[in-house]
């Protein structure tokens, strides 16, 4: 098989697989701007499937049962395994995206950072005992994962914004359905081989590819979605307001949970409709 004919799956509760439709998307080289590799063109089917593997695994008793210490032994082997195969990833991500194979070789070689630093971490969540002023009472915080997080990247650094999201959502024990660009698919779906082979359960990391609007959106919407993280260019995705009115999509906006924006390096504010 050349290079041109090669195809990747989407990795949803575990299995790897093609879009329910059949279809495909072409991934082009920049520097030929010919397509290199296809990636499956995800739907709402594939979007629904994934979401609800993540939330199987997330009440499932392999995640849900896991001790805070074995997540953290899952993620430095991840880390373990990106660094074991950092320069193939990069050559994947220079191959989809353009950049500079020695920008892509620090990128990668950092991403591992993430993943032990997390792991790490895992095990180190704690709540608080809170004094009050009755006797009789006992008073306590404790921290919960949320569930299922939509995690959505952008083409410029695929795996690096990925483990922005994926080590610190992993960490606290929740499931994560990850929606790369469609422009710059195949290291994410390589990166998920090695999600695999570190040895987390079945639905703790699904990857559905395609478009903003035909995977991006319904993910966003999706009730079971407890927290989105995202990068800049959330404006594709249609969270906004206008674009929702535009839409005539209202009845979504009570679906959109906590978020997190990628906005470093940025100087991040919200302004109300109402504002003089």
């Amino acid at each position: 098989m050349n290079a041109t004919d090669q195809r990747y799956q989407m990795l949803i509760g575990g299995l790897w697989m093609d879009a329910a439709a059949g279809e495909w998307l072409p991934s082009f080289d920049p520097k030929t701007a010919r397509p290199w590799a296809q990636i499956p063109r995800g739907r709402q089917a594939d979007v629904e499937a994934a979401v609800q593997a993540a939330h199987a695994a997330f009440t499932s008793e392999p995640w849900r049962g896991m001790t805070q210490t074995a997540r953290g032994h899952l993620l430095r082997r991840l880390g373990e395994l990106i660094t074991r195969d950092a320069e193939r990833l990069a050559q994947l991500e220079t191959r989809d995206n353009g950049k500079l194979l020695s920008e892509m070789r620090a990128q990668v070689n950092y991403v591992p950072q993430w993943f032990h630093y997390f792991g790490g971490l895992a095990d180190k969540i704690q709540g608080a005992v809170i004094p009050i002023d009755k006797p009789d009472m006992f008073n306590f915080t404790r921290h919960e994962p949320y569930g299922v997080v939509a995690a959505i990247t952008a083409w410029n650094s695929p795996l690096l914004l990925a483990a922005y999201k994926l080590a610190p959502a992993l960490a606290a024990g929740n499931t994560v359905v990850l929606k790369p660009s469609e422009h710059t698919s195949v290291s994410t779906l390589a990166f998920a081989r090695l999600v695999e082979e570190a040895g987390f359960p079945a639905g703790v990391v699904n990857v559905v590819t395609g478009t903003g609007d035909e995977v991006g959106k319904p993910l966003v919407a999706h009730p079971l979605i407890r927290k989105i993280a995202f990068g800049r260019q959330v404006a594709q995705y249609r969270l906004r307001r206008c674009e929702y009115r535009e839409c005539g999509e209202w009845r979504h906006l009570r679906h959109l949970r906590r978020q997190r924006p990628d906005l470093r390096r940025r100087f991040a504010a919200t302004v109300a409709a109402d504002h003089p």
